[in-house]
């Protein structure tokens, strides 16, 4: 059904820019400070500059423009005029980037001048229009303000706004769509959060989608001005810097950029909330957090790209439950906004006349399936990614299947692994989580992986600097009733995810 325009995604925006000009709305990397009035007359440039370019309700529009004051005045320019943003995982193949780009055959192409050289590289960029930006222009007819561009297109719920290409566990790059609607959904779920306009917030951020919640709300967000595609290179120094000139007072990051930072937070005064997620949390995050900085508040948010929170919880709620390290990773409650289900363990797509009869009862294990305003509801042009991660039920409510494995005990949910990390010996199923936490709590080192190889050997991958006792840990694990055939030391990290260096690439090991 369609909506009257503007859209209500826009309404808390317009508040931001009518009663709080002044405000700061953002920092960039170079420290340049945007009241909204300033972010507001950018943002009408590039929607000048767009409709100069023939985009439109509907267009596709690909964008490969880093975190920064343009990026997000070109962001709010595109929903304005009703358009689709398309970005692609910055770490996705050059290969598979030009399938997707071939795929979704954008009718713009923004890109910076200085990342303009992959226009060169991938040849399915070579046809398109492009509009190469270093700075959005500001506008130059002053007879245009938002409230007229927000009424001059009508928007429906199940619009798309943004559509996320992620290579996923698979490989595979599936495009995540995002409606106007799952916006708006996302930014509601998350104010209680991320505060309200009377109480403004300094947020040190790498979620381009936590930015935009955050305009909504009148907060002020500082750009981090380290290098994001390099983080295990960036100087922590630089980044107590710009905490302390920016006057920081809360931070939400991914657990690597959080780990590079802890040393910040614990000197800076000024923070005093500190919010993360993206990727699983390692238990000597959780407890050098909180010793290190005890008057902070941490919360862990368990999500993923298509649901984004799940459950949120503190990080004293996690230490709490680590006497109980083989319970599995505690998450927390799942937020009142989305409904949560676990599903028996199933092959292939379930169909709805299936799905009923795979819920499991709580303290069962099985995989997460979750639905909601806020739940992605499908897959840019891709059946057969909507096929294998989402359930329709008899209601036609679409779930989505996180892939994630876990239960729910009194409430609260707990994960013990992922899909295709299942470990099989003599008709009995393991999970990798539990053993993994325990072996972190009782041994101080955490870049381990409990993995069945190819000739099904159960193993223990791991790496440290420091004298380990094997013989010890494959005691200590056959103990808890885990198998155990062999304990690999490998001489480097282990390989895990080029995003978030967290999430462990199983083949390559």
């Amino acid at each position: 059904m369609k909506q009257t325009a503007p859209h209500p995604v826009f309404n808390d925006l317009q508040n931001s820019f009518e009663h709080y000009a002044e405000r700061i709305a953002i920092i960039d990397k170079d420290g340049t400070q945007y009241s909204y009035q300033k972010f507001e007359e950018y943002i009408l440039g590039a929607y000048e500059i767009l409709l100069e370019k023939g985009i439109k309700k509907g267009s596709k529009v690909l964008v490969a423009v880093p975190m920064s004051m343009e990026l997000y005045a070109i962001l709010e320019a595109l929903f304005a005029h009703g358009a689709i943003a398309i970005f692609l995982d910055p770490w996705m193949k050059g290969k598979k980037m030009g399938s997707v780009i071939k795929q979704v055959q954008p009718d713009l192409f923004i890109v910076t001048k200085k990342l303009s050289r992959i226009t060169w590289l991938l040849t399915a960029t070579w046809r398109l229009t492009k509009w190469k930006v270093n700075g959005a222009a500001k506008s130059t007819d002053k007879k245009l303000n938002l409230t007229e561009i927000y009424n001059k297109v009508e928007i429906a719920d199940e619009d798309n706004a943004l559509i996320t290409f992620t290579s996923g566990t698979s490989g595979n790059p599936k495009g995540a769509n995002r409606t106007f609607s799952f916006l708006l959904a996302q930014a509601e779920t998350l104010k209680s959060h991320l505060g309200s306009h009377t109480q403004a917030s300094v947020d040190y951020t790498n979620f381009p989608i936590v930015g935009l919640a955050n305009f909504a709300l009148g907060n002020t967000v500082a750009i981090p001005q380290i290098n994001l595609m390099k983080l295990q290179q960036s100087n922590p120094m630089d980044v107590i810097a710009q905490l302390e000139k920016q006057a920081v007072n809360r931070l939400i990051v991914s657990p690597s950029l959080l780990r590079k930072v802890l040393e910040a937070i614990a000197k800076n005064h000024s923070i005093k909330t500190v919010m993360t997620g993206g990727a699983p949390i390692s238990i000597q995050l959780v407890k050098t957090a909180l010793e290190k900085c005890p008057s902070v508040y941490f919360e862990a948010i368990y999500g993923s790209t298509e649901a984004e929170p799940i459950c949120i919880c503190t990080f004293k709620e996690i230490n709490s439950q680590l006497e109980q390290p083989l319970k599995g990773v505690y998450v927390g409650a799942p937020v009142p906004e989305i409904q949560l289900k676990i599903v028996e363990l199933h092959n292939g797509p379930i169909r709805t006349n299936e799905f009923e009869s795979l819920v499991l009862a709580n303290e069962e294990i099985g995989e997460i399936v979750v639905t909601g305003d806020h739940v992605n509801k499908r897959y840019y042009e891709n059946p057969a990614a909507f096929a294998k991660n989402k359930i329709v039920d008899a209601a036609e409510t679409i779930w989505h299947r996180t892939g994630d494995l876990g239960y729910l005990e009194a409430g609260v949910l707990y994960l013990v692994g992922r899909d295709h990390r299942i470990i099989k010996r003599n008709n009995q199923l393991y999970y990798p989580y539990p053993i993994e936490q325990f072996i972190e709590l009782e041994f101080g080192f955490s870049d381990l992986g409990y993995v069945q190889n190819i000739e099904t050997e159960i193993c223990l991958y791991y790496y440290s600097e420091e004298n380990v006792n094997e013989a010890k840990i494959k005691n200590a694990i056959e103990a808890c009733d885990y198998p155990i055939d062999k304990i690999i030391k490998c001489k480097k990290p282990l390989p895990r995810d080029a995003r978030h260096k967290s999430k462990l690439q199983i083949e390559q090991l």
